[in-house]
């Protein structure tokens, strides 16, 4: 199946098996997907922001009827149901506008608290926010840029590359003892008891030395992944720096969610969380270079 960004989707559906002939559906992580596959009727940005408009709650206001900023966004974070927006009169006679729990409006004040947040210092909160998260995603992407220009950074990783190769050829050696460890028993080389310890002894080797090699291939993983990895969501966010009004499409493109606390703070899940968390962790992780890096004259 052709989807219009250009996809090929295959997969879908299969028979139950060669005897049963019944087709059922395959669960989505298990569809075959191949991209690029064909000219797209839109570009790939575009059709990934009309999927997430398409998760979201989209009702457009009974007295506006327009699509509300907010909509699909606030959430309460005790029951994480949707916030309700409603209009109220201040003692000085002027009107604002808050969101409240639609929990406790809608269904009982027992299953939850009001969670009230009015909209205009909702606003002010979500714009300082994304700034200082765009702030924040300009240092860590500075800082990974650090890591892979540098000298040491390349050293550390020739190493290992070179601890790999040693720790394969010490398996291979250990492996070819282990081989020929039951025709010295039989040929009387060694004893019974000798031959159950070494081959106890070998096989923790073994173990040891395959536990040895997949940290180091998971440690190189995560360098080739960072070093190789165009960061494109980071410079969607910095395209919107120092925005001083929230729109639609910048609350679709940077945020997914956000939660209201009680006393009127906000949590923002903000989008590529996995993507910025596999970032701190691979600073976190070459800190010793970055150290190095400083000691330069």
């Amino acid at each position: 199946m052709k989807y219009i960004a250009g996809t090929t989707v295959q997969g879908k559906r299969r028979a139950k098996s060669y005897k049963i002939h019944k087709i059922e559906n395959v669960p989505k992580e298990e569809w075959i997907r191949v991209e690029g596959t064909h000219e797209p009727i839109i570009d790939k940005e575009t059709f990934e922001k009309a999927q997430e408009i398409a998760k979201c709650d989209t009702k457009v206001s009974q007295k506006t009827k327009a699509l509300s900023v907010w909509a699909g966004f606030l959430k309460c974070i005790d029951c994480k149901r949707a916030m309700n927006k409603k209009s109220s009169t201040n003692k000085s006679g002027s009107k604002y506008e808050y969101y409240i729990c639609s929990t406790y409006r809608k269904k009982s004040n027992k299953l939850c608290t009001k969670h009230t947040i009015k909209v205009e210092l909702l606003e002010k909160a979500v714009i300082q926010a994304i700034n200082l998260h765009i702030d924040l995603l300009i240092d860590t992407e500075e800082i990974v840029k650090q890591i892979n220009n540098s000298r040491f950074q390349n050293l550390k990783n020739e190493n290992i590359e070179n601890m790999i190769k040693s720790k394969r050829l010490e398996l291979l050696k250990i492996s070819n003892f282990k081989r020929t460890l039951y025709e010295d028993w039989k040929n009387k080389d060694i004893t019974k008891d000798e031959y159950i310890e070494y081959k106890k002894k070998y096989e923790n080797d073994i173990e040891r030395l395959n536990q040895n090699i997949e940290s180091l291939e998971i440690e190189k993983q995560k360098y080739k992944i960072q070093n190789t990895t165009n960061n494109e969501w980071i410079e969607r966010f910095i395209k919107k720096k120092g925005i001083t009004e929230l729109s639609r499409d910048i609350m679709m493109e940077l945020v997914d969610c956000i939660y209201v606390q009680e006393n009127g703070n906000i949590t923002i899940k903000f989008k590529f969380e996995d993507e910025f968390k596999r970032c701190l962790e691979y600073i976190e992780y070459n800190k010793d270079v970055l150290d190095l890096e400083g000691k330069v004259v």
